[in-house]
Order: structure tokens, then sequence, then C-alpha cells
């Protein structure tokens, strides 16, 4: 009996090594592998483009247990990202990705999240309204998705073909507080900055006072080579009429809220900045105040190596 029961427990033991070691390969299996490039692609573009067409080959978007392994979907999410600014296939990558999302519509929903999350929430480090347009057209140009997940996409989509970059600025008017009127296309500069806020905002005072107090903006503004114009899109709220602005600023509210009601530009989140040139072409938008410095601090060393005497 002694030798039975020793014999049943040793089973038992050896089952569960194999159990253990059964259910260790299963989740080795479930880690994210890439794709084997070529060795004949020698380009970095055509790696680039077909690392980005075949990223997913490995990938089983059926298995809706990956979604609560952010190491593993998440990660490889965030990878994929990362590679599509170097190749020349971007659009066809992210068609091929949400195509293949529609194995299991949690799984579809799980990626459009992500994206929102690094390419579309504005305080994302990874934000970028170009690869999150690309997403968006491959939703709203997917034949096999049903026209209710089409809604969403499309109508961000719409908002953000707005006012991009190259594109000449929607014109609209401000009332600034001697009462008078200021449209967008009366200022005269080398460039113009866009500060659209709520002065009820927390952001938009932190914002605000970056601004007030940056060097590099305060000194393009007393050269005349920059106008800032502030733009209260809530109308003239008791915040508006309380708060101060610098006397340099353009400093104004959207009377009849039109920026808003007709969504002429995309105001997602406040404040929300876009950088203008002597034309009123787009130059930045949505940007944050740290990128625009950075870019006038640029722009004002290269034109002073220009001027040089030579």
């Amino acid at each position: 009996m002694k030798i039975l029961n020793l014999t049943f427990f040793a089973c038992l033991f050896c089952i569960g090594i194999t159990s253990c070691s059964y259910a260790q390969k299963r989740e080795e299996t479930k880690a994210f592998r890439l794709p084997d490039v070529p060795v004949t692609l020698t380009a970095p573009e055509d790696r680039a483009a077909y690392l980005s067409l075949h990223y997913w080959d490995h990938f089983d978007f059926a298995d809706t247990t990956l979604i609560s392994k952010p190491e593993i979907t998440e990660q490889a999410f965030v990878d994929f990202v990362s590679v599509l600014p170097y190749t020349p296939k971007a659009q066809q990558a992210v068609d091929t990705l949400f195509s293949r999302t529609l194995a299991e519509k949690e799984m579809l929903y799980h990626f459009i999240a992500l994206a929102d999350k690094y390419l579309y929430e504005p305080n994302s480090p990874m934000h970028d309204e170009e690869l999150h347009i690309l997403v968006l057209r491959a939703l709203v140009n997917n034949p096999r998705l049903d026209e209710a997940d089409k809604l969403r996409p499309r109508h961000l989509l719409e908002m953000a073909l707005k006012n991009r970059p190259g594109d000449v600025a929607a014109d609209f008017a401000v009332t600034c507080r001697n009462g008078r009127r200021k449209c967008l296309s009366e200022i005269k500069a080398e460039h113009t900055l866009l500060y659209f806020n709520d002065p009820d905002c927390e952001d938009c005072r932190r914002v605000k006072e970056r601004l007030a107090s940056s060097p590099t903006v305060n000194r393009l503004l007393e050269s005349g080579r920059l106008k800032l114009l502030s733009v209260c899109v809530e109308g003239k709220t008791a915040a508006w009429e309380r708060a101060a602005f610098p006397a340099r600023w353009i400093d104004g509210y959207d009377a009849g809220q039109r920026l808003t009601r007709e969504q002429v530009y995309d105001l997602k989140a406040m404040p929300t900045l876009y950088l203008l040139d002597v034309s009123k072409r787009v130059i930045l938008k949505d940007a944050s105040a740290e990128r625009i410095e950075a870019w006038l601090s640029e722009s004002s060393i290269h034109q002073k190596t220009d001027e040089r005497p030579r």
C-alpha cells in the first residue's frame, strides 16, 4: 500500500511538472515575434517597408487574452508606431493592422483605444496627428467595418484634416477689450501665434505664464516679427473679463462662439496653440509651448546666420 501511494504521488508530481512546463511553453509562444526581414533587402527604406507590412504576421488577433497583456500587445503597438515614420508603406501597414484586428471585435476596439492613447491624446508624448490620420483612414476606408464603427473615426478625420501644416489657417474674428473686432487675416507679422484658451482652465494659465515669461517669444514680440493672438473660445466670460494679459498680446474673445459651434479649428483640449507663417500658413498645429519656443528660437538662429555678411 505504501508503494502504491508513493507511485501515485510520484505520478502526480510528474504530471505537475509536465503541466507547468506546458503552460510555460504556451506563455512563451505568446511572446511577440517580429518577422524575419529578407537579407536580400539592403536599402533601409525597403527593410522598413517589409517590417511594417509584415510586423503582425505572427500575432494571433483571435486570442483576446493578449489584450490583458500590455507587455506584449501594447508594447508591440508602440514599437510598430515607431517604425511608421521610416516606411513609404505606412498607410498600407496601418490598413493591414486594422484589417487583421477584425478577427475579433474586442481586439479591434482595443487597438483603436491604443491609437487614441498614444497618437490622439494631446498629453501623450507620442501624440502625432499625421500618424493618427493613417489610423482614421484605415478605419473609414475598410469595407469590412460596420458603419456604426465608422462614425467616430469619420468625424475625427474630418477635424484632423482642418488647418493642417502647410494649409492656410481658416480666418476668424475676435472682439478685443476696446470693443473693436479684429480678423486673423488683418494681422501683419512674420509669424503669428494663436493661443486658443479658456481663462478658467488651469492648463491655460500655466501655458499663458510660460509664453509670457519666454525670452524668445518676448524678443520676437518686441521686434514685431511675431504677433500673439489670444482667443477666449467661450465668448465674453466673467473669467475673461477678470483676466490680465501681457500688453503686447492681441487679446479677444469669440463673440458668437463660432470657432467651437462651427468647429472651425480642431480644439479638442484647452489650450490649443498654432504657429503660422507670414502668409498665415500653418507651421505647427496643436503644439506645446515648449515646441513652439524651440521652433522660434531655432528659426531666429538660422535667420541671424543668413544675415551675416559673406
